[in-house]
């Protein structure tokens, strides 16, 4: 009996919301960290260390096995993880950390029912409506990126910015969340000043905790909007990841970043991979982004009452948004990312003519 292939794709797709249901637990339960330190090993060893009901352990098990998460020696009944599996799945430094990605699905999708209702009614939910568990997620998905490409690949495409920073400039970073950018760029950076602001008061809070801890002094964490931002305090340099698209009123807050950039300023802006046009998002990067967009991006900002324009605006939605905020420049960067793309957008002469927006 053959099966059309949209079949194979619904039984792909609940598959793999289980699978992410369950890794949610294995990462919360530190099972995946208990495998990798110490396969191959018995079910039983393995719940006994993480203190466990071994029943449940040896299912989960078997189902990571499904899912291609974990490895099972049939001839000895033992499991253990890849070395690519660990990387992925256990070890929270690596550039290729990936389960912080578990913690931002299931309490989005928990959510459900509350987007059910603004289906029917209009309004969103709130980025605070959202759980305490999402700024943390947010910040464990964005780690590799933070540690392992914003200075060392993402900066180094965008002409001689690199050389600025080593020299000593002004850096805002926009939406900083937890802070893990922001004090990427002042370790990077020690002759830089680096302002991260964020409106969450709490993320703001873990974002000062971390400077402390890596005993930065050239950091500053501030709780405050875009708008609010004194217009005397300007700018070489503004980073937005991430989070344009995200915003109430993204044209605006384009504008209000260009009044807080100096003469030759620069934004360094980052957005999802993607295009406006739906069809073209049939890969599994553009699936992912499409379908969280109504969960968390779409949703947040009509909570606001705000544009709403979802998590994918391409590179067109983001040459448009530039030009409604007033810039003279638009460039889009060439770096190797499956996740996100970027743009160098400025007024002075520090960009390429080549990129003037017409």
């Amino acid at each position: 009996m053959s099966e059309q292939p949209i079949v194979g794709a619904v039984i792909a797709d609940v598959g793999g919301a289980f699978a992410a249901g369950l890794g949610y637990i294995g990462d919360r339960l530190g099972l995946f960290k208990i495998v990798a330190a110490n396969g191959p090993a018995s079910s039983e060893a393995i719940a006994t260390q993480a203190g466990l009901n071994e029943r449940y352990v040896r299912e989960w098990l078997k189902a990571m096995v499904s899912a291609g998460y974990v490895e099972h020696d049939s001839a000895d009944d033992l499991y253990s993880m890849t070395e690519e599996q660990r990387s992925v799945l256990a070890d929270e430094g690596s550039p290729v950390f990936g389960a912080g990605a578990f913690q931002f699905a299931l309490p989005s999708l928990l959510q459900t029912e509350a987007l059910i209702e603004v289906f029917r009614n209009g309004g969103g939910i709130s980025y605070a409506e959202l759980g305490e568990e999402i700024p943390e997620a947010i910040d464990r998905m964005h780690r590799p990126w933070f540690d392992h490409q914003l200075t060392s690949l993402w900066l180094g495409a965008a002409g001689n910015l690199q050389e600025r920073l080593e020299t000593g400039i002004r850096v805002l970073d926009v939406g900083c969340g937890l802070g893990r950018s922001t004090v990427a760029l002042a370790h990077a950076y020690p002759l830089s000043k680096i302002v991260g602001i964020d409106p969450h008061r709490k993320s703001i809070a873990r974002a000062r905790d971390l400077a402390v801890e890596r005993k930065l002094s050239n950091v500053e964490f501030r709780v405050v909007r875009l708008e609010d931002m004194p217009r005397g305090d300007r700018f070489d340099l503004v980073l937005a990841i991430d989070c344009i698209h995200d915003m109430p009123d993204p044209a605006g807050e384009l504008q209000n970043i260009r009044k807080l950039l100096n003469e030759n300023g620069i934004l360094f802006w980052s957005e999802p991979t993607g295009s406006h046009e739906p069809m073209a998002n049939r890969d599994p990067v553009g699936k992912m982004r499409a379908n969280l967009s109504p969960y968390h991006c779409l949703t947040v900002s009509l909570a606001t009452g705000g544009a709403g324009l979802g998590t994918i605006i391409g590179e067109t939605g983001a040459r448009a948004l530039a030009s409604e905020a007033g810039f003279k420049h638009f460039e889009k960067l060439d770096i190797a990312s499956a996740m996100q793309q970027f743009f160098m957008v400025g007024d002075g002469d520090r960009i390429p003519p080549r990129a003037r927006i017409d």
